[in-house]
């Protein structure tokens, strides 16, 4: 069985996750140490990362790499995140709650 990497939405998660941390690409080249015209060809599609570059992006964006490969859509592990995980315990109603309240913020 042969599995492809969707180049497409990778591109497209790393640029929208970067945007939405209010990240230029200088900014995740000084935190990575990736140049920035390495990761604007990433984000373009005319390069791919290494192994290693692609982690570093998902440290400094804080995101998972099944996020950023497609594999789901929850940006971070609930493993992982302690936040994530006291939420999803939570009865339907108060998670809706927390959610309109996170939404809120991300508003102001």
């Amino acid at each position: 069985m042969l599995i492809e990497m969707d180049s497409e939405l990778f591109c497209a998660r790393l640029k929208e996750i970067r945007k939405q941390r209010k990240m230029t690409q200088q900014d995740i080249a000084d935190k990575t140490g990736i140049p920035s015209t390495s990761i604007s060809h990433i984000e373009a599609g005319s390069r791919k990362p290494s192994l290693e570059n692609f982690f570093k992006l998902a440290v400094v964006l804080n995101v998972s790499a099944d996020y950023l490969l497609g594999r789901t859509d929850q940006y971070s592990d609930l493993g992982t995140d302690p936040v994530a995980k006291s939420i999803q315990g939570l009865p339907d109603s108060e998670r809706e709650m927390i959610e309109k309240f996170i939404l809120s913020l991300q508003k102001i």
